[in-house]
């Protein structure tokens, strides 16, 4: 069996699992929280506890586990081990990650770009298996993407390609994390979402989220509190703010997700990230609205679906991609 220890490393968690990658079967899962107030060291050190915790539970000595797959929200370098810049993970900066984890755990890692690997778990196992072109779009606490051409990860002239929520939409708009103006993320992440029904909140409207909304440190309003299981929670029970709020975020994916295929014409788009697997409405109308704003031609070809490996595609594709690196 080739064993390897596949992290995913987000804006809300990190989340490290070993994985079997002949058949891309996971047999153990070890999850902890992360947000921005942790710090750069604070998160490294939480991934190993949490990839401690992931050998422990799955019963493979650690001397069996041959590499670690590390996938991180941010721009890195993989031939360094470099994690550059990471705006939602406490601004970590000029990391080597890689080494870090490789002296922490004795076992040799290889570093990539979250949603890169998660587009290599589905490519491997998933809802790209067999496909040789299409798009990953994941929507969190910021908006992530991946192109897959000729079977193959594209990563463009400098291995950066995919910044898909970084896609400008509104020229004098919102401040993004990234320091940017009007980017996808700044509307429709589920980082800007929580800001836009604190702000409705703020300015009076009544929401069932307002007692969480309490809870939610000031500093990170996306990063904690309002997760998207408690945005569904609100959608269910007829929460008119957050579906107001839920449905506008929708219009902008759409938007996005509409100039990728009018420009790049893909047969398919996968979506994954945590608003797109528990907030049904949300998912139904980006579908919905992206075929609206396409182009007659290529929005006939195109097919929209969630990940099939849904919360594990992060691990499995770290440890996928780490073998193949």
């Amino acid at each position: 069996m080739a064993y390897v220890l596949g992290i995913d490393l987000g804006g809300t968690k990190a989340l490290a699992g070993i994985i079997d990658v002949e058949t891309g079967r996971v047999l153990s899962t070890a999850k902890k929280r992360s947000r921005a107030e942790h710090g750069p060291d604070d998160l490294i050190q939480r991934l190993v506890t949490v990839a401690d915790e992931a050998v422990k539970q799955s019963g493979v000595r650690r001397t069996d586990v041959r590499l670690v797959g590390i996938g991180v929200a941010g721009q890195i370098n993989r031939h360094r081990g470099l994690v550059i810049s990471a705006p939602n993970l406490a601004n970590m900066s000029n990391v080597k990650l890689a080494d870090i984890i490789k002296d922490q755990l004795g076992i040799p890692a290889r570093l990539f770009n979250d949603v890169e690997a998660a587009a290599a778990g589905e490519a491997s196992f998933g809802a790209g298996r067999g496909k040789k072109d299409f798009v990953v779009v994941f929507v969190g606490t910021g908006i992530g993407g991946a192109i897959y051409r000729n079977g193959q990860s594209y990563g463009g002239a400098t291995h950066t390609a995919g910044e898909l929520g970084h896609m400008v939409v509104d020229v004098n708009g919102r401040l993004c994390g990234c320091g940017g103006f009007g980017h996808l993320e700044a509307y429709a992440s589920r980082t800007a979402i929580v800001r836009s029904i604190l702000a409705g909140m703020h300015a009076g409207r009544e929401s069932m989220l307002r007692d969480i909304a309490t809870q939610i440190n000031p500093n990170d309003p996306g990063g904690s509190g309002i997760r998207s299981k408690a945005l569904a929670q609100a959608i269910d029970a007829g929460d008119a703010l957050t579906h107001e709020v839920l449905l506008l975020a929708a219009d902008y994916l759409a938007a996005g997700l509409a100039s990728i295929i009018n420009f790049y014409n893909p047969r398919l788009i996968i979506l994954g990230g945590g608003l797109v697997e528990a907030v049904e409405v949300f998912f139904t109308a980006v579908c919905s609205k992206t075929r609206n704003a396409a182009l007659q031609v290529p929005r006939q070809h195109i097919e929209i679906v969630r990940t099939a490996l849904g919360d594990n595609s992060g691990i499995v594709g770290a440890a996928v991609l780490a073998c193949s690196a």
